[in-house]
């Protein structure tokens, strides 16, 4: 791997007790990370995470593929996100993982049904990191899958979560699930929903005239 890379990656993951970010060599070197667009570090970097790396080390790969996939709107990329994603088993690298995925537009050839399986992770760092993964998703079964979330969770975060990449990738078939958090006592729960539904119906042109579900809200 190009030393570019090799000094990147070592700075980013640099043990600091410093506070300031100013003075922080991992942030700086993250700031770098994110303007990366250059595709061909990404086979290398795929080369780097078959030589089992340290957890921090893959956390730092994951990120930087993930940020040249966000600035070069790459398919191949993200899809080698995904791939990683069933391999992975630090709850802490993984988390980071789906959030550079949720970062990234997702059109209905890419194959994003490794992720499903996330969406159930006892972790809730996992869990809430995955269901944020399928922003980006144009496929109507991220759609169906997010509402199996919503009719199964008592977490009102995963729910808050759902919401928010609902308000993205939903259709009107969300509307009756998401009006339900419209009844709930928690101030947050209750915006989020409020927030998708707007969304929602901007997108689709719709008017939510008697959305209502019959499940108990959260």
């Amino acid at each position: 791997m190009r030393n570019e890379l090799v000094d990147l990656i070592e700075r980013m993951t640099v043990r600091e007790k410093i506070v300031n970010s100013d003075d922080s060599i991992s942030w700086h070197a993250h700031r770098e990370a994110e303007r990366l667009d250059d595709k061909s570090m990404v086979d290398e970097l795929d080369v780097y995470l078959n030589q089992k790396p340290t957890k921090d080390q893959r956390s730092a790969a994951y990120f930087i593929i993930g940020k040249i996939a966000k600035n070069c709107l790459s398919l191949e990329c993200a899809s080698r996100l995904i791939t990683y994603s069933a391999k992975e088993k630090d709850k802490y690298a993984l988390a980071n993982l789906l959030e550079r995925l949720a970062e990234i537009p997702k059109p209905e050839s890419v194959d994003i049904e490794p992720l499903f399986s996330l969406l159930q992770d006892s972790r809730w760092l996992v869990r809430h990191a995955a269901i944020r993964s399928l922003r980006g998703c144009n496929s109507s079964e991220a759609e169906v899958k997010l509402l199996e979330v919503l009719a199964n969770t008592s977490d009102p975060y995963d729910a808050i979560y759902c919401y928010s990449t609902l308000g993205e990738i939903g259709t009107c078939k969300s509307l009756s699930a998401l009006a339900l958090g419209l009844k709930s006592r928690k101030r947050d729960v209750k915006d989020s929903a409020q927030a998708a539904i707007a969304a929602i119906e901007v997108r689709n042109g719709h008017l939510m005239a008697g959305a209502e579900g019959e499940a108990t809200a959260i």
